[in-house]
Order: C-alpha cells, then sequence, then structure tokens
C-alpha cells in the first residue's frame, strides 16, 4: 500500500474515498442547503489558502501555489468544478469525480466570468438563492459569481463547511488515525534530531524525512500541508511565524516548543512537544510543569456537549494557580482538526460552540515566558460518547537534548 500511494502522487492522482462516501458528502452538503432554503452552493478552492473544501467535495488537488477553482454543487442534479489552469485540465479530470470540469486561462476574468456563468446554468442556477461556502472569495471570483445570473441571489455560508466535516465517518476516522500513525514517526525522530549545535533547519529536514517515509503529504504551494516549525517559539508569544526554520543553531538553555502538522490523504493531525537544550533551569521545569498540568486538566474537560470555552477555562485555570495566566498562547489553545486542519469550534475564551460524540479535537496549552523559554504539548483527540481517546502514542515527555 505504501508504495502504491507514492506512485500514485508521483503521478498526480492521489487516492480518493471509495464512490459511497463521495457519494454521501455530496448528499450531505445537499441536504444542508435544502434545510437554508439554498438553491445550489460554490465552494471556492485555492492552493496556498483554501485546498480542503473542493478537495474534499471533489477529490481535486491544487496543483500549483497560484492555483484556484470554484465547485459548483446544485441541490439536485450535476456538479461542475472550474479550474484556472487550462493545461491541468486533463489531470484534473483524473482526479476528480465531480460530472464537468471547465478550465479557463489564468488571470482571465472574463473567461472566468464566462466560465462560472455557463457551469451554473448547467447545474440549473440561473436564478434562487447560491450559498457561496467561503467568505474570503478574491474579487474577480466573487464578481464571477454575483453577476453571472440576473437572477441569482447570493449568501455567504461558511458554516456550511464547518457543520460538514463536524462529523467525520468511519473512513474519515481511519484517515485520521493513519496521519496520527504517521505523526508519531515524525515525534520519535525529532527527539533523537535535536542536539546543541543543530541548526532549526538540520531538524526540522530530518523529521519531514521521517514524516516523508510514513506516508505524510507534501503538496506544491500549500499554505496548511506536512510541516515542522522549529525553534521560534523561545521568542515569540505564537506558533504562527513567517519562518518555519532557519540556520539559528539551538543553543544551551533555550526551552521552546516544536510544531507539527501532519497531513495525509486529505487528512490532518496536529502535534506539539516542548525541547529543552541541555539541563533545563529550575524556572523552566516549572514552566513545563504547568503545561503538563494544563493539559491533563484539557483532557479530563473534554466531552460532547462541553464548549470551547469550558475546556480553554479549564486550561487557563491552572495557568492561573502557577501565575502564567498572562503568559498564554496569543492565538489559542486547541481547535476542531480531521478533514482541515482548524475548524471551530475552537479552545478559545470567546468559543461557545459545543464539542459533539465523533468529533477530533486537538488541545494545546502554551506557556511563553520571555528570557526563560517557552512549553507546549498538543495532541489529536478523539471526543467519544464514552471518553476522549489520544490518538498519539509518542510520549509527551519534555525532550532533553
Amino acid at each position: 500500500m505504501g508504495e502504491e500511494l507514492h506512485r500514485r502522487r508521483a503521478a498526480g492522482v492521489p487516492p480518493g474515498p471509495p464512490p459511497a462516501e463521495r457519494a454521501r458528502r455530496l448528499r450531505t452538503l445537499r441536504e444542508a442547503l435544502r434545510d437554508r432554503g439554498l438553491d445550489g452552493a460554490v465552494v471556492y478552492g485555492s492552493g496556498p489558502t483554501h485546498p480542503d473544501a473542493v478537495r474534499y467535495l471533489s477529490g481535486y488537488v491544487h496543483p500549483f501555489p497560484r492555483a484556484r477553482s470554484l465547485l459548483v454543487v446544485p441541490a439536485s442534479g450535476p456538479t461542475v468544478l472550474v479550474i484556472d489552469r487550462e493545461w491541468h485540465r486533463e489531470a484534473a479530470r483524473a482526479i476528480t469525480w465531480v460530472d464537468g470540469v471547465r478550465a479557463v486561462p489564468e488571470r482571465d476574468h472574463d473567461a472566468l466570468s464566462a466560465a462560472v456563468e455557463a457551469a451554473l446554468a448547467d447545474c440549473g442556477l440561473t436564478d434562487g438563492r447560491l450559498g457561496v461556502v467561503d467568505g474570503d472569495l478574491p474579487a474577480a471570483v466573487l464578481e464571477a459569481v454575483s453577476t453571472a445570473g440576473s437572477g441569482v441571489d447570493t449568501a455567504f455560508v461558511p458554516e456550511l463547511w464547518w457543520d460538514l466535516v463536524a462529523a467525520p465517518t468511519d473512513h474519515d476516522v481511519r484517515g485520521i488515525r493513519s496521519a496520527a500513525e504517521a505523526a508519531d514517526a515524525g515525534l520519535a525522530a525529532l527527539a533523537s534530531a535535536c542536539r546543541p549545535g543543530r541548526s532549526e533547519r538540520e531538524v526540522c529536514f530530518d523529521v519531514l524525512a521521517e514524516l516523508a517515509a510514513a506516508g505524510a503529504e507534501f503538496r506544491h504551494g500549500a499554505a496548511v500541508s506536512t510541516h515542522v516549525d522549529v525553534g521560534a517559539y523561545a521568542r515569540s508569544e505564537s506558533n504562527l511565524q513567517p519562518f518555519v526554520h532557519t540556520e539559528t543553531p539551538l543553543d544551551r538553555g533555550e526551552m521552546f516548543w516544536v510544531d507539527l502538522i501532519v497531513c495525509r490523504d486529505g487528512y490532518y493531525v496536529d502535534c506539539d512537544r516542548t525541547v529543552a537544550i541541555g539541563e533545563p533551569s529550575a524556572a523552566q521545569r516549572t514552566i513545563y510543569e504547568a503545561c503538563e498540568a494544563m493539559y491533563e486538566a484539557m483532557i479530563e474537560a473534554v466531552e460532547p456537549g462541553v464548549t470551547g470555552r469550558a475546556v480553554w477555562r479549564a486550561g487557563h485555570d491552572v495557568a492561573a494557580e502557577y501565575g502564567y495566566e498572562d503568559r498564554l498562547n496569543g492565538v489559542y489553545l486547541g481547535h476542531t482538526t480531521g478533514s482541515t486542519v482548524s475548524v471551530p469550534p475552537f479552545v478559545a475564551p470567546d468559543e461557545t460552540r459545543t464539542l459533539a460524540a465523533g468529533q477530533f479535537l486537538n488541545v494545546e496549552p502554551a506557556i511563553h515566558v520571555p528570557g526563560t523559554g517557552s512549553a507546549c504539548i498538543e495532541n489529536t483527540l478523539f471526543v467519544g460518547s464514552e471518553g476522549t481517546t489520544v490518538l498519539n502514542d509518542a510520549p509527551t515527555d519534555l525532550i532533553v537534548a
């Protein structure tokens, strides 16, 4: 299976779900459209920023950093995929399982508008209410959709995508667990790759090599694909940085966290581990001890029906006991994951949406103390009706290099 997977990727035709799962995804979306009084939907996709929804619903994988696509899905009837890479038309037909594929020249706005209008007409969407699943459409794409038919009324409904992936199927669960197995291989490599004097880049590439051998994907131009961020968090409050690694050597006395996002066959897991270069100081050990306690408290709080805010509060209250409540990760302390890397509900102070049985949740308690160090433990959890399961088997212990 491993060799077949790599050969399919090399041919540009990654494996997709079985026909029954493909049909279920479209059927679920169409039921949601009808429930909202919508006659159809357009789903925007792009290589660098929004690849997942189009892939989930059509199998299409963007081939180039600036590649864009638009999937037209009526409440009933054929679906049409519009791509802006003419040279990729035949490959797109081999990848996708939708009924029709149209290709237009890159950045040709008139051709794009004509193709979108024709796609909507073929799908019977020349009038009525049309849901736009992504609210971040480029101006040219939004104009093409909005002006395609005089009788079309558009409404932004990003929550359709969130709802669509909120209840993973058995097929999804197998895919996410497979991604977690690949992540464990990368985490094992991390423990041996970190040594004093090695550069962030050397550590990153060692881990990436293990992830590749374990089946992780590395998509062309994708902003969020398999990647490893090393080291910067000793110097910053967030795991969102301009550079994933540099030639900066790992210096004795540093303590930082390393972030792994792993994608395999379109499914994601997200993991963090903390590394101390040399024996950690007493202050650094206290930071890590607090992070461990937050992690355990947050897992204990996870169950169907609780809000993301409640899980965040469980971690925050532990941090406050250690005096670190103002030193937490400035982004959030977790997120739902699986068919895309991050969707609501988030583990954040203002998150009122609730967790559901069958979802996959990342908890990532993270503490940053300037001049001392930073720590984070992150794993992907399965939210079960009878308990929470941690997917990752790799140890969460502080890695002392």
